[in-house]
């Protein structure tokens, strides 16, 4: 590490020890609970889908929900004018779920080379940068998990679980675990789901229309779909095919004034999200997590092996809030008409 380097990254030390409220970054700590709530409030806001669904510090490593919803109506009439036996009744609407969230323990470790510091150097806000580049990495790895999440392994294994499977326990997995009368898996055909002509859904349309007659109609309130990569492509490129030729039609279908809702409902494409997955809920019903007082970090300049080394680990979990305000279509079982339209793959 060059000198000049190596004064920057001993001021940027001290700042964030400051900013921390601690004399070194050099040991192991607790984060502070202010500190830790500013520390993912950025995080969050790294990830656009992050801001939109529900985020919040728990107590305990093992729970219930703490984030109200509202669970039916309100308004009414007791009677109490003709009938002098009756009385006003007050209800419960804040619907905080019984279910319990877990949380697990996660380790965000990272490095950068002290040749990688000394290219970086010449930008005086390199840790900034530094700092918003790794924000952003762990935001992405909270979607990651969230949507493809089935276990909690104690040594994870990222080069066999590329989208960190075995990190913690997704929204998806919730439901299939917890609620699997609310996961479609097949239409006529046995562990098949067909959309396309001739098949189940003729289209996207119907699919989600469907999906969501499978949730109560009191609780359908801000839901959206949540659509996969392939299925948005394939439907954009059957309006293409069919319309594009055609100017006005064409230019309807670049502002994608056709394509934003299906069945009635604003579609989303995530990063992250099954490529044939359909998820019917609202951003709201999904949450994260990170038990409040469990961040520790612990940045080390390893001369040993030429890279400084950063250490994050706190606990966290992923929560389906009601989970009768969700239907999902399992990814794996969606099949498609192929090109020639005579097989479904």
């Amino acid at each position: 590490m060059k000198t000049k380097t190596k004064q920057l990254f001993v001021a940027v030390l001290a700042g964030m020890a400051t900013n921390y409220g601690v004399a070194s970054m050099s040991e192991q700590f607790n984060v502070e609970p202010t500190t830790e709530q500013r520390l993912y409030d950025a995080t969050y806001e790294s990830a656009e889908f992050l801001q939109m669904i529900n985020t919040a510090l728990v107590d305990d490593i093992v729970g219930q929900s703490v984030i109200m919803s509202v669970d039916g109506g309100v308004t009414g009439r007791a009677g109490v004018e003709t009938d002098n036996t009756k009385e006003r009744q007050t209800r419960d609407v804040s619907a905080l779920t019984k279910r319990e969230y877990r949380c697990y323990p996660v380790e965000c470790d990272i490095h950068i080379t002290w040749n990688k510091m000394d290219q970086w150097s010449k930008f005086p806000d390199f840790h900034q940068r530094y700092r918003n580049h790794v924000r952003q990495a762990i935001a992405l790895d909270i979607i990651k998990i969230g949507f493809n999440g089935t276990s909690a392994a104690n040594t994870t294994d990222i080069a066999t679980n590329t989208m960190l499977q075995d990190v913690n326990i997704g929204w998806l997995q919730l439901l299939r675990r917890d609620a699997p009368e609310r996961v479609i898996t097949e239409g006529a055909t046995l562990g098949e789901i067909r959309i396309g002509a001739g098949g189940d859904y003729e289209n996207l349309d119907q699919a989600v229309h469907d999906a969501l007659q499978g949730i109560p109609v009191h609780k359908r309130v801000n839901m959206v779909a949540i659509i996969g990569d392939e299925l948005l492509a394939q439907d954009k490129n059957k309006l293409y095919a069919k319309q594009a030729h055609t100017p006005s039609e064409k230019t309807k279908i670049e502002l994608q004034q056709v394509i934003d809702t299906y069945g009635g409902l604003a579609s989303y494409k995530i990063p992250f999200f099954p490529e044939r997955g359909i998820l019917i809920t609202s951003f709201e019903n999904l949450s994260h997590y990170v038990q409040a007082g469990s961040t520790r970090t612990h940045v080390e300049d390893n001369a040993k092996k030429k890279r400084v080394e950063d250490y994050l680990s706190r606990n966290d979990c992923y929560y389906v809030e009601d989970l009768e305000k969700a239907m999902y279509f399992e990814s794996a079982n969606i099949k498609l008409p192929n090109a020639a339209g005579d097989a479904w793959v």
